[in-house]
């Protein structure tokens, strides 16, 4: 951990944005993580707040993390957005802490659950991101399969929740004896079914395409492949199969989570490599820069401690969600624009999307 990082990592072989073994244990294979508390809940070792407790402080805090790093904790980014940025916390903080103070069970519970379909909307979009990653890397992918597999993702995340909207128990949050319902419209079997038919026509097609493409001998089909068998299962299985709505959000957010994880390290490490490129101001790479990766480990495991501590010990009270709740807030306008490549042109090249500068 001491040492030194290695040189830049060229642009990856074919189709894959890292490395084959890379890509398929962050991008992929990582939902069997996930998929194992779900399977820990099954067997009745784990319970469903003890999934969500490790799904906040493995996963989902320590990827919150990162968008940190990349963002306020850079000088030259706070010089550029900062005005932004304080503008969203005021906005969230406002949006978020009023309601819990002056109306924790009226008006609070509407913010709460825009808040959950939001940070749904964040998922798919990572997806879709990757998405286009792939396809960058695949090259000469005609516009209108792009466009077919942009709306794939689209379907095969979102359908699955409209299904779920046919019970109000599947969309009920359990915590010991306090009973949460997300507000959505109750679907008669008339509408769910067809739209179940839907998704399973939309998964039939996309199989059928690429056994046509393979049988035609199209290159670099297998990482596009592997992503989109990977986020079908994902919510698949957490959105029609797992009846524990908490569980259900903890695997198809997990897995985003380690996805986003592997892809800011390269990110990152990259940049850190770079001395040129890199900014002194920016302790987080400095730290990538000088060998002291474990420094930047434990940042980002105590980053999620204390965050989620509020939650945990102070049971009852509304505003003990606000740390939570705020810096996820946060995390989903600023990455929504952190991944823009024409507002942060040198991210393509820390992807290695283009070649390192000399």
């Amino acid at each position: 951990m001491s040492a030194a990082l290695p040189a830049p990592v060229e642009r990856a072989p074919g189709a894959w944005i890292v490395s084959p073994g890379y890509d398929t244990a962050f991008f992929t294979a990582s939902l069997l993580v996930p998929l194992t508390l779900w399977l820990g809940f099954s067997a009745g070792v784990l319970t469903g707040i003890a999934v969500y407790v490790l799904f906040q402080l493995l996963f989902n805090l320590p990827h919150n993390f990162q968008t940190w790093t990349m963002s306020v904790l850079d000088e030259g980014d706070r010089k550029k957005h900062g005005r932004r940025y304080l503008l969203a916390a005021v906005v969230c903080l406002a949006v978020l802490g009023v309601p819990m103070a002056l109306s924790p069970d009226g008006v609070y519970p509407w913010v709460r659950d825009a808040l959950i379909y939001w940070g749904y909307y964040h998922l798919v979009r990572q997806h879709y991101g990757f998405l286009r990653l792939y396809e960058r890397k695949m090259g000469d992918v005609p516009a209108k399969e792009s466009r077919f597999y942009a709306r794939y993702v689209d379907a095969i995340c979102y359908l699955p929740l409209l299904v779920r909207f046919r019970d109000p128990e599947l969309m009920t949050i359990r915590v010991g004896a306090v009973d949460a319902w997300i507000h959505h419209p109750v679907l008669p079997e008339s509408a769910w079914v067809p739209i179940l038919a839907l998704w399973v026509a939309f998964v039939v097609a996309a199989v059928a395409h690429h056994l046509h493409l393979w049988r035609k001998g199209r290159r670099g089909l297998m990482p596009r492949a592997l992503l989109l068998i990977s986020v079908t299962l994902a919510f698949g299985l957490a959105v029609l199969v797992v009846q524990d709505i908490i569980v259900g959000i903890a695997v198809v957010t997990a897995y985003h989570n380690l996805q986003y994880l592997g892809l800011t390290w390269f990110h990152n490490r990259n940049r850190a490599a770079e001395p040129a490129e890199g900014d002194a101001s920016n302790s987080t790479i400095g730290w990538l820069r000088g060998g002291k990766v474990w420094l930047y480990l434990l940042f980002t495991m105590f980053y999620g401690v204390v965050i989620f501590a509020p939650r945990a010990l102070i049971q009852g009270q509304r505003l003990a969600e606000l740390p939570l709740a705020f810096v996820v807030a946060m995390h989903y306008y600023v990455d929504s624009r952190m991944w823009q490549f024409p507002l942060y042109p040198e991210r393509g090249r820390w992807l290695r999307l283009s070649r390192p500068r000399a």
